[in-house]
């Protein structure tokens, strides 16, 4: 709850943390994206991790510093400052998704996979959907720090009940970490991704290209080595399941769309007029259209396979972002589309993450949720880049850039319905009965 909540407060407050540290839309958007780099850099990492402490240990202790990131946060009074506090944040909470889904899915029979995630996923998205109202009001009354304060009492709660019921796992002492790997991941993909938004942005310079250039080296040299390695940081062979790899392949759509939504929209509505409440309004709607829909879409995963359910949800994502591109839209209407949205974000990301863990052996959860979550990370934060390109070049000094952008969310949409086709049913894979 806490890592959702912190994604969509961010984009949130990005308008108020725009004007209160003096900055550019193009640097202000690094308070969103550096969280999720962050977070894609410290994912490999949380199996080894888990596996060498435990993973109930390893959650608590990241739990720990994300709550004193949050803090730090709060007392930012420079926008590197933030952005340092937001990258110690991200690298708490690459730990913290995987463990948590390792540890839930363990426990859970494969045919329950869809309703497990659907319960969890219904409570975050509850919070995600309950926090953007709060905090829109918060940024209005207080300061956009208020919304990283909110971390500190949710995150001890947390910690303290954890304390209780979290089982510690078993430690394997013998687990060597391979530092080798580690390097060229933790240093590649920063690397590709920052190259990436410099190539994006309005005004390019050589420098991306060379970061992309040398962000894609490294990474291709990390596949090579840990191919052939004995201690592989990943589990890369599970990209050789078909199931599994077209599952991977339609999250990037999925998290491209979530969290280069949730910076639009934002956008969008303030160029509209309205105020941090009303824009809270408004992504409470969509919270509350996925709270929803969370629990029916794992149901009609676990029943009827998720290519079916993921061509609905991505038909109600473009149907509900089409007027938002073509028309001007009164806010009770938008509300309406906006919960139709949440709808079509539960049912496209619900089933894909299902079907990836109902793809892969047990033994291999906590390797799949590393790799799921690390896709969905990179997706996202190369979504957040396409927006603020996307509003740049559309805006060209006359304004109106984020209402011409609204276009990438109804293009996304049909790509994840094309991908969607190549996933297969996976009640053929469940035990009999």
């Amino acid at each position: 709850m806490l890592v959702m909540l912190d994604a969509t407060l961010a984009a949130l407050a990005l308008i108020a943390v725009q004007a209160d540290l003096n900055a550019p839309l193009e640097d202000a958007q690094w308070v969103v994206s550096s969280y999720l780099i962050a977070m894609a850099v410290s994912l490999p990492t949380s199996t080894w991790f888990g596996n060498r402490f435990g993973h109930g240990r390893i959650w608590g202790a990241a739990l720990a510093v994300f709550i004193a990131a949050s803090i730090g946060c709060a007392f930012a009074a420079s926008l590197e400052t933030l952005i340092a506090a937001r990258i110690a944040q991200g690298l708490a909470a690459g730990i913290l998704l995987p463990t948590g889904h390792a540890i839930l899915i363990a426990g859970a029979e494969r045919d329950q996979i869809g309703r497990v995630l659907g319960v969890v996923g219904t409570l975050i998205s509850l919070a995600a959907a309950i926090g953007p109202g709060i905090g829109g009001w918060l940024v209005d009354v207080a300061s956009w720090r208020w919304l990283f304060w909110i971390n500190v009492p949710l995150g001890a709660i947390a910690a303290v009940w954890a304390a209780k019921v979290m089982p510690g796992g078993v430690a394997q002492h013998g687990l060597k970490l391979p530092m080798g790997q580690l390097f060229l991941i933790v240093t590649g993909l920063p690397l590709a991704l920052y190259g990436a938004s410099e190539i994006a942005s309005r005004y390019p310079s050589g420098n991306g290209w060379l970061s992309i250039g040398g962000g894609a080296m490294l990474l291709m040299l990390f596949i090579a080595v840990a191919r052939t390695s004995k201690s592989s940081l990943l589990a890369l062979e599970l990209m050789r399941n078909p199931q599994f790899r077209a599952s991977s392949l339609l999250a990037v759509g999925n998290s491209a769309n979530l969290f280069g939504g949730l910076l639009l929209f934002p956008l969008y509505f303030h160029a509209k007029g309205m105020s941090h409440s009303q824009i809270g309004v408004m992504l409470l709607f969509m919270g509350a259209g996925t709270s929803c829909a969370l629990y029916l879409a794992g149901h009609f995963v676990d029943r009827f396979g998720p290519r079916p359910v993921v061509l609905a949800g991505a038909a109600m994502l473009a149907v509900s972002a089409a007027p938002f591109a073509l028309v001007s839209v009164p806010s009770d209407i938008a509300a309406v589309f906006m919960f139709v949205r949440g709808i079509g974000l539960a049912w496209t990301t619900n089933p894909t993450t299902a079907a990836a863990y109902a793809a892969v052996d047990r033994k291999d959860i906590g390797g799949a949720a590393t790799l799921v979550n690390i896709v969905q990370r990179v997706s996202g934060a190369l979504g957040a880049v396409a927006v603020v390109a996307t509003i740049g070049w559309l805006d060209a000094g006359a304004g109106h850039g984020e209402v011409r952008a609204m276009g990438l969310m109804v293009v996304l949409p049909l790509l994840q319905a094309w991908w969607g086709t190549y996933l297969t049913g996976y009640r053929a894979m469940r035990e009999p009965g």
